[in-house]
């Protein structure tokens, strides 16, 4: 049982070999005046990728005859050269378009005579798939990000408007073959809430110094890439970063990697660009606060109040014009001390001025996130009742803002 395994594991290896062989050898039958030849063609690989080496031999069934026999490969920049009987060589030019390229045979013969024939010997060139380092070639302009979203790097509206991903493609190795690239934008809020990303797919590649040899290259990729059948030819050199609408103060995130549904190979997650970038709002705003206040200390405890369980105020915030963080310290005018809005009346609640020290905010400063709705800190409020004497309050209150 285990001999016969053996033998057609053996067997099924010549098969293999055998067959590969013949699909590097192709016949063409020579006819002149005086002669009918079989010529055969063989090349050593079945596959060649740009800078190989082409070994081509051609026999003969007839050695009598005077005629020369040439091979031509129908690569610009190519001549097969002889290195001994009957044997040629070529190298495949680092800027050859992938494809098939026949060969074709000029016979020479006795009476000097000259033919040429096509034969079906072709020659298999592919491009090389290999992924690119994208920090060689890779870089967003005309600013520079954070990679870190704790930090990111503010911009005015318009400069994040003209964020482009460039690639400078002389940088691309030759031997790395195209590059495929997916940009993802993604959106986050002040509150922390993000938006949806928007994916953008390009093709780039190591420039062949022909602006006809790109062209074709370009069209070439978007037909035979469904996913890049919107490439622009421009967008070889660089992207505009898609970008819809921004509110103030969000912040932009540029993700950059390779393609991996085209590349065939492992998945490389530390080969990828990320930068983030905040976008520029006003450095002073009005918000809503709803909270839930704590009477720590009140001026007139003498002449006590029914303080209620909430109070609503309009605040007005000063802006970090760098970070977009509100000050911890902002300014505020509502109603305090109540449980509705008609629950103000003699001894019952009433309106505030206020300048609240919010210690979230102060926490977000130093990079300890909250949600930016939560507020917890200490107010200092003038108070004023009806038919009460107005007062200074210490509270302590936690509550929601917008």
């Amino acid at each position: 049982m285990f001999i016969s395994i053996i033998i057609k594991r053996v067997l099924l290896c010549v098969l293999g070999f055998v067959s590969v062989n013949a699909q590097l050898k192709t016949s063409i039958l020579i006819q002149s005046r005086c002669e009918d030849e079989r010529i055969d063609i063989s090349i050593d690989k079945s596959v060649y990728f740009p800078g190989d080496t082409v070994l081509l031999v051609i026999q003969r069934n007839d050695t009598a005859t005077t005629a020369t026999f040439t091979p031509i490969l129908l690569i610009q920049g190519t001549t097969l050269k002889s290195i001994g009987q009957r044997t040629y060589v070529t190298v495949i030019p680092q800027t050859v378009t992938p494809g098939l390229y026949p060969v074709s045979l000029r016979v020479t013969d006795s009476e000097g005579r000259r033919f040429q024939y096509e034969t079906d010997r072709v020659i298999a060139v592919e491009e090389y798939q290999d992924v690119e380092e994208l920090s060689r070639y890779v870089s967003i302009i005309p600013e520079v990000g954070s990679n870190n979203i704790r930090t990111a790097v503010t911009l005015d509206r318009e400069q994040v408007r003209n964020l482009m991903v460039r690639f400078h493609r002389d940088s691309i190795r030759v031997q790395m073959g195209p590059q495929f690239i997916r940009i993802t934008t993604t959106v986050h809020l002040r509150d922390g809430i993000a938006a949806p990303s928007y994916e953008r797919r390009v093709v780039t590649y190591r420039s062949h110094g022909n602006p006809y040899k790109d062209r074709a290259m370009f069209i070439q990729y978007r037909t035979a890439y469904g996913a890049y059948a919107n490439i622009r030819p421009e967008e070889l050199e660089q992207v505009l970063v898609p970008v819809d609408s921004l509110p103030d103060w969000a912040i932009l995130g540029i993700h950059i990697e390779q393609d991996y549904t085209i590349k065939i190979g492992a998945v490389d997650r530390a080969n990828a660009i990320t930068q983030y970038f905040r976008v520029r709002g006003p450095t002073f705003e009005p918000g809503f606060a709803l909270a839930i206040p704590k009477v720590l200390y009140d001026t007139r405890a003498d002449d006590p109040i029914d303080y209620g369980n909430f109070s609503a105020m309009v605040r007005f915030y000063f802006i970090d014009s760098k970070s977009g963080n509100r000050f911890p310290l902002s300014a505020g005018i509502g109603i305090f001390g109540v449980d509705s809005p008609v629950d103000i009346g003699i001894g019952r609640g009433g309106f505030a001025l206020s300048m609240f020290l919010d210690l979230g905010e102060m926490a977000r400063i130093v990079n300890i996130q909250l949600t930016n709705k939560i507020n917890v800190g200490l107010e200092l409020a003038p108070f004023f009742s009806i038919e009460k004497k107005g007062r200074l309050l210490l509270v302590a209150q936690a509550g929601f803002s917008f």
